[in-house]
């Protein structure tokens, strides 16, 4: 018997991969991707970026800056040893 998704992500892209992600990781829910493309398939995956902790330090956006930098090394932290395959 095949197992069935209970959430269905349509698309693949930042969005759609780290919702999935989550989805998985907090509430151990099964989920599947759809994507005519591939997971990762345009700017997102090509990007090239930098963040640092202190960018917007003394505006309103301090905050949430800094909650997204630790966001990156928590994934970073949790998927050290992952190969992640697509």
């Amino acid at each position: 018997m095949v197992a069935v998704p209970k959430i269905v992500i349509a698309g693949g892209g930042v969005i759609g991969t780290s919702l999935s992600y989550f989805l998985a990781k907090e509430h151990n829910t099964s989920v599947q991707i759809i994507d005519p493309k591939g997971i990762a398939p345009a700017a997102s995956s090509k990007a090239g970026g930098f963040l640092a902790r202190n960018w917007r330090d003394g505006t309103a956006l301090e905050e949430l800056q800094q909650v997204g930098f630790d966001l990156h090394q928590s994934l970073a932290d949790d998927l050290m040893d992952t190969n992640i395959d697509y």
